[in-house]
């Protein structure tokens, strides 16, 4: 019987996807915004954390991330979208998909309950 462990007989690794750390940012900034907020409060909140000011460079990048990430056809095979437009096309207000917006959400929370902090749900 072959063995799984002979290198022959192995799966090839699959490399990882890269993430940019931009989308945790987008993400926890559109968390504290409550799910969704205009583009350019999201792109200063991300100034804020850079303790910066926002330039075009970063703007252009936290765009170019958010229309990445929340569009099926810029995704590999199954996986859903983390962003979209809750007011359609040509608006520039940011959310979070629902699916992202509850695991996040649940995520938090762990982390509060492990640390000892209560959240407001």
């Amino acid at each position: 019987m072959p063995s799984i462990l002979d290198p022959q007989n192995r799966r090839p690794r699959r490399r990882p996807q890269y993430l940019d750390p931009l989308v945790a940012e987008i993400c926890d900034a559109l968390l504290r915004f409550g799910g969704s907020a205009p583009r350019d409060q999201v792109i200063a909140a991300l100034g804020e954390n850079r303790s910066a000011p926002v330039d075009n460079a970063l703007r252009a990048r936290a765009v170019a991330v958010f229309d990445a990430h929340s569009s099926l056809e810029a995704l590999p095979t199954f996986v859903h979208p983390l962003f979209k437009l809750p007011f359609g096309p040509g608006h520039h207000r940011w959310g979070l998909t629902v699916e992202a917006e509850a695991f996040l959400r649940a995520g938090a929370a762990r982390r509060a309950r492990l640390k000892g902090v209560s959240l407001d749900p």
